[in-house]
Parts: C-alpha cells; sequence; structure tokens
C-alpha cells in the first residue's frame, strides 16, 4: 500500500517512483515499499543537477513496511520493539540511497520524536554527499529518515536536503533554490501529518 504525502506538502511534491525490497531481520521479514517524491518547483533544476540518479537531491520518501510473521504472532508490539527496528529501518534507507550513490556519512541527530497524536518515534539525520554531473565531484546534503510504530508494523518516512548548489553552471544555483530551513519544514510537515494506523498498545 503507497503512503501518500499529508496535505500540507501534497500540492508542491509529486510521487517520482517506488520500489519494493525484503529484509529480514533476526525471527521476521520485512517487505518495504519505498515511494520517492520530487519537488515541483525545483524538479527541471534537479534533473540538469544530475541526469543518471533516481534520487533527487531535494526529496521526500515514504516507506509502507510490512512485518512476516506479524510482531504480535511472535509476542512483541511495535512501540516495544521500536529500539531494535529504528536502526535497522536506517540502514536499509541507507543501502537505497547509497545504491543510487548517495554518499552517507557521519549522525548529526539521533533521537526520539513524538507525532501531535502522541506516537513516539525515532529520528536519524546523516551527512550526505550528493553526486553532481557538473565540475564539482559531489555537493553537501543531509538526509532525514525517522520510523514509527503502527498497528502490529512499521511506518517510515523521511527526506534528502540539499545545502549547496555546485560552482558551475552558476545559473543552477538560482535555479536550485538552496533553503534548507525550508527542506526541513517540509520533511517536518511529513512526519507531523503521515497517517499512522492506530497502534494496537
Amino acid at each position: 500500500m503507497t503512503i501518500d504525502l499529508p496535505p500540507a506538502v501534497a500540492d508542491d511534491w509529486r510521487r517520482l517512483g517506488t520500489q519494493t525490497d525484503d529484509r529480514r531481520i533476526s525471527l521476521v521479514t520485512i517487505t518495504a515499499e519505498t515511494t520517492v517524491f520530487e519537488h515541483r518547483p525545483t524538479a527541471d533544476a534537479l534533473e540538469r543537477l544530475r541526469d543518471d540518479g533516481s534520487i533527487p537531491a531535494r526529496s521526500l520518501f515514504t516507506v509502507d513496511m510490512q512485518v512476516s510473521p506479524s510482531l504480535s504472532t511472535i509476542g512483541l508490539s511495535p512501540s516495544d520493539a521500536l529500539e531494535m527496528a529504528a536502526p535497522k529501518a536506517r540502514e536499509g534507507f541507507v543501502e537505497t540511497i547509497e545504491d543510487d550513490d548517495i554518499a552517507v556519512g557521519d549522525e548529526r541527530t539521533s533521537e526520539y520524536i513524538d507525532r501531535p497524536d502522541g506516537v513516539v518515534g525515532h529520528l536519524t539525520v546523516l551527512e550526505a554527499a550528493y553526486p553532481s554531473d557538473g565540475e564539482s565531484d559531489a555537493i553537501d546534503a543531509e538526509a532525514h529518515v525517522a520510523v514509527w510504530p503502527a498497528a502490529d508494523t512499521y511506518v517510515m518516512a523521511g527526506g534528502l536536503v540539499p545545502l549547496e548548489a555546485p560552482d558551475e553552471p552558476a545559473t543552477l544555483e538560482a535555479a536550485l533554490d538552496i533553503n534548507p530551513t525550508r527542506d526541513r519544514e517540509a520533511i517536518v510537515d511529513l512526519f507531523r501529518g503521515l497517517e499512522l494506523e492506530e497502534t494496537d498498545d
């Protein structure tokens, strides 16, 4: 099931593509359906930045995770297992973006976060280097990934934020409209507005 963007960000973003992969964690298999969204106002500039990548430098993503067998079957609740699930979910996200030649560096933030509905999730912010087709080898970026417990499973979401534009061509800097504060606020709006199934506990 593809997770839709909340109304607060839906107008400025459009679905770019979806991919599905499986990951084995201890006794369970997690099937993750990752949907990538691109920023409509800067889509053309992002394509000029790098025309062979599937993940834009300014992007949002949602991940629907299905757990088999269900956590309740093996005597766990999503909330109780969050501390174990969050690092594994982050590892899967890192592998996904690294497969697109985006280099991931050190953690900038690792903390628990509250949603307006009271659900507690875990957020990680990572340094990243985004490849460029221009003269610069890469541009600085940061990757945000958060995971929350839902009804017998987890929901993950996040985004990629460009922190700079390549030196050349100069016209690309204006077109990319680098604004980390605005982009981080869009990710927060995604986190706050994402619909989660009611947890069992």
